[in-house]
């Protein structure tokens, strides 16, 4: 299958809107295959593309997934960050130093039709645009109640992650929702990752995938 990762464009709000509404979650209802997500409007996606913060998956010349990082100036001006005080860090984690670079994977989100082998090369080419761009250390929350959602764990621990904390929040039309932090030191995030002939394979597959 013919598969390339792009840089989204203001025409694609439309597909990443499809996709979250197909993995779209209503407490008692059947969990789609992969995950789900919650939240993010048609606005706020369009506001994400502007900032270059999306980067889609095609296969056969349509658009089968995506997955949004944000900077960290981005991320330091976003709500999530003005809420930070509700996280309840574990022991002996905290708030990253001042004036560290720092990023949050914010989506990673995949079509129910698309190969679920194009999972990695994209999260992979995601974090390294933020490893480009010098950030110390990417962030990202995987949802815990009122249900989990495991999807993103294996590639949270091939890049390094560790749980750091615990936030709750709250999501119109599904209510509080609990969340487990997660912190990956991208100065060393690619070692794990890549060190194995399957995440050596998934590297090359990532460049070959944004050529």
């Amino acid at each position: 299958m013919k598969a390339r990762l792009r840089p989204a464009a203001p025409p694609d709000v439309g597909a990443l809107v499809a996709i979250k509404e197909k993995l779209g979650f209503e407490p008692g209802t059947p969990r789609p295959r992969g995950g789900f997500l919650l939240g993010c409007s048609p606005e706020r996606y369009a506001e994400l593309i502007a900032a270059g913060c999306v980067l889609v998956l095609e296969e056969r010349e349509e658009i089968a997934g995506f997955a949004i990082t944000l900077p960290d100036a981005i991320l330091r001006a976003s709500e999530l960050w003005a809420r930070r005080s509700v996280i309840r860090w574990h022991e002996g984690e905290g708030e990253p130093p001042e004036g560290e670079p720092i990023a949050y994977f914010d989506q990673l989100a995949l079509s129910p039709e698309a190969s679920r082998l194009n999972a990695a090369p994209l999260a992979l080419a995601a974090v390294r645009r933020l490893m480009r761009g010098g950030h110390r250390r990417l962030y990202a929350t995987t949802l815990q109640a009122p249900i989990r959602n495991p999807a993103a764990l294996p590639l949270l621990r091939a890049f390094g992650a560790r749980a750091v904390g615990q936030l709750t929040e709250h999501y119109e039309g599904v209510g509080e929702v609990v969340s487990a932090l997660h912190c990956a030191p991208l100065d060393a995030a690619m070692a794990p990752a890549l060190d194995t002939p399957a995440g050596l394979r998934t590297a090359v597959r990532a460049e070959k995938m944004a050529a």
